[in-house]
This record gives C-alpha cells, structure tokens and sequence, in this order.
C-alpha cells in the first residue's frame, strides 16, 4: 500500500529560520513605506494648510525645520525597509539548501520562498521610499513659495 502523501516534509529547513524572522521580513518594507507615507503626508499637509486657508506666511516656531523633519521620517523608514530587506537575505541564505532547484524551480521549500518574497518586498518599498525622499530634497515647501 503505497501513501499518497509525500515522505519528505516540503519544508525541510523549517527550523532554520524562525517564522517572525520570517514575518519582519516581509512586512518590514510596507510597514516602512506605509509609516513613511502617512507621517509625511499629515505633517506637510498640516504644515501648508493648517485649516481650510493655505498658509501664505511663515508657520509659528517649530516649524522651520519642517524639511528635515521629513527628511528624518524618510531615513528611518528606508533603514526599517532595509532591514527587512537584509534579514530576508539572511534568512534566503540560511534556507538555501533547503530543496534542490531552489523556490523558482520547484513548489516546494516554503522558508526560501517567504525569505525571497522578502528580499523583494524589502527591495521594492526601499526603491518606493527613495522615490518618495526626492521632493522633500528638491521641492521647496509651500510656504517658502507663497511669500
């Protein structure tokens, strides 16, 4: 009598890589881009239209240093992405005998497969954070337009 079901666990290097290791990696980079976009967004919007006017004249101290504020958000929030992106290729490079062919090849080896969607979530929401980090750098604020 023959099983239907396969001898081998699929994923036989489980242990290797804890599952939250797993787990920040994968969601490291939209957790990043997500922080990014929603502190960036309420602080410059806050910052140029404090109420239904946009503010056409210097805003009250503190605010002066609006830019590097931002700026300091976007740094954090790409180094959070990068670290998903690097604890991904920890986790890919621990995995990696864990099924012949690889996790492109063969759909089996679920640690690697999770550790690669990591490494490219982690690359892609660090490019989205570059992209997003360039206004700040090069768009001056629209109260230093207005007066």
């Amino acid at each position: 009598m023959s099983s239907a079901f396969p001898q081998e666990h699929p994923s036989p290097h489980r242990g290797a890589v804890k599952v939250w290791v797993l787990l920040f990696a994968l969601a490291a980079g939209p957790a990043g881009w997500v922080a990014q976009l929603l502190l960036g967004y309420g602080l410059s919007s806050y910052a140029c239209y404090p109420s239904s006017e946009p503010r056409l004249t210097s805003p009250p101290p503190g605010w002066s240093a609006e830019h590097l504020i931002l700026l300091v958000i976007n740094v954090a929030c790409l180094a959070l992405a990068l670290g998903g992106l690097f604890v991904a290729l920890g986790s890919w490079r621990r995995s990696r005998k864990e099924k012949e062919g690889g996790a492109l090849d063969v759909g089996e080896g679920r640690t690697r497969f999770l550790a690669l969607c990591g490494v490219l979530t982690g690359l892609l929401f660090s490019v989205a954070i570059g992209f997003d980090t360039a206004p700040i750098l090069s768009v001056p604020a629209c109260w230093r337009m207005a007066g």
